[in-house]
C-alpha cells in the first residue's frame, strides 16, 4: 500500500496541530525503532483517532492502521484508505464478517513482506483510563503468522508503544510518547510451529509487559484513582517520565483538592473567550453531540482545529474587506493570542 498524497498532508497539518493543541510532545526512545525490516507498532488506545495521529505523526516512515469496520461504508471508504486504513472485523461485527480478516491479513504479509510499518491497537477498543486492559490475540496472530509466511532472512519487529495524555480535557497538556524495545519475532517461532496457541499466548503476555513498561500508569490497583488524581496534576508536568512513573510504582500519594479559579480569573476566561467565541461554541455543541468520554480528546483536537480556521477565515476576510488585509491579519493574530491566553488560565 503506498502512501496518498492525502496521507502526507494530514500528516503535516497533523504535526502542525499536535504542536499547538499540546503543550508540549516528548518523545522518548525513538532510537529504539527498528532501522531495517518491518514494523508491527503496538500502541496503547486510550484516545479514540487522537492515538493513531500521534503515533502516525511522529513515525518517519509511513504508517498503515488496522482499523474497525464498522468506521469503513461508502461515505467514508475513498477518505479512510487514502489515508491507509484497512478494516479488521470483529465479533461485534457478525460472526460471517471475521472470514474476511483472512484477505486483510494476507495484504498485511505482503507489506511487511517489503519492509513496511502496519500499526494495530492489541487492546482491541479503546479506554479513557491510563492503565493498559488486557490485549487481544490479533496482534499476537498477525505477527506469528506473517513471520511464518515471509522468508525468514527478513527481519519483523512489534514495537510497545505508550501514549501517555497527562490530561484528556484540559488545555496544553503535555504528551508523553514512548517507544519500548522492539520485539524479535524469531525467538517465538519453535514454540509457534509446536503449538500456535501457545506461541500466540507467549507474545502476547510479553507484548503486554513490554507495554506497561512504557506507561506512567501500567495497571490498576486499589489506589488508582488517587494516584492518577495525585499524578496527572498540571504542577507535575515538568516532570520527566521516569519521575511519573516512579510516583505510580510508589504507594504514596497525596489527596488531591478540587481546583477553583478566582473570580478575577474567571472573568478573564470569559473576556478571551469573546474572540474566539462562534468557534468555542461549535467545539461544545460538538462533545454534546457524543457521549463516549474517549473521543472527549480527539474531537477537541479535530473538532477544535476546524471550527477555529472556519473563524479565523471569516474574521481575515471581513478585517480585508472592511479595512484593508493587514487589518485582517491583526484580527487573526489577536484571535490566536486570546485563544492561547485562554487555555493558559484554563490550564493552571
Amino acid at each position: 500500500m503506498n502512501a496518498h498524497w492525502f496521507y502526507y498532508l494530514v500528516k503535516i497539518t497533523g504535526w502542525i496541530g499536535l504542536k499547538i493543541f499540546f503543550g508540549g510532545v516528548k518523545i522518548i526512545g525513538k532510537e529504539k525503532f527498528p532501522k531495517d525490516g518491518a514494523v508491527l507498532l503496538a500502541p496503547n488506545h486510550q484516545g479514540a483517532f487522537m492515538d493513531a495521529v500521534v503515533a502516525g505523526v511522529y513515525t518517519k516512515k509511513p504508517v498503515s492502521f488496522l482499523t474497525r469496520a464498522d468506521v469503513f461504508n461508502k461515505w467514508t471508504n475513498p477518505i479512510l484508505k487514502s489515508l491507509n486504513m484497512m478494516p479488521i472485523y470483529r465479533i461485534r461485527d457478525g460472526i460471517q464478517s471475521l472470514s474476511q480478516n483472512d484477505a486483510v491479513f494476507d495484504t498485511c504479509f505482503k507489506m511487511l513482506s517489503e519492509e513496511k510499518v502496519i500499526l494495530i491497537f492489541p487492546e482491541g477498543n479503546h479506554g479513557k483510563e491510563h492503565f493498559l486492559r488486557p490485549l487481544s490475540k490479533g496482534t499476537a496472530r498477525l505477527a506469528l503468522d506473517a513471520r511464518d509466511q515471509i522468508d525468514p532472512e527478513k527481519k519483523i519487529y512489534i514495537v510497545p508503544v505508550g501514549i501517555n495524555y497527562l490530561s484528556h480535557s484540559r488545555p496544553l497538556a503535555r504528551l508523553f510518547l514512548n517507544y519500548g524495545d522492539p520485539i524479535a519475532l524469531n525467538e517465538y517461532m519453535e514454540l509457534y510451529r509446536e503449538h500456535k496457541q501457545k506461541g500466540y499466548n507467549k507474545l502476547k503476555q510479553d507484548l503486554s509487559e513490554a507495554m506497561k513498561d512504557t506507561l506512567i500508569l501500567p495497571e490498576k490497583d486499589e489506589f488508582y484513582e488517587q494516584k492518577k488524581e495525585w499524578i496527572f496534576q498540571p504542577k507535575h508536568e515538568s516532570l520527566s517520565f521516569d519521575e511519573l512513573k516512579k510516583m505510580g510504582r510508589g504507594d504514596h500519594f497525596e489527596v488531591v483538592k478540587p481546583r477553583t479559579k478566582n473570580f478575577f480569573t474567571k472573568m478573564l476566561i470569559a473576556f478571551f473567550s469573546i474572540f474566539n467565541l462562534p468557534a468555542l461554541l461549535g467545539v461544545k455543541k460538538l462533545l454534546k453531540l457524543v457521549k463516549d468520554p474517549v473521543f472527549k480528546v480527539s474531537l477537541k483536537y479535530l473538532g477544535g482545529g476546524l471550527f477555529h480556521l472556519i473563524w479565523w477565515t471569516i474574521i481575515y476576510t471581513i478585517g480585508a474587506l472592511w479595512i484593508g488585509w493587514e487589518a485582517g491579519l491583526l484580527f487573526v493574530a489577536t484571535a490566536i493570542i486570546c485563544m492561547f491566553a485562554r487555555q493558559s488560565l484554563i490550564k493552571f
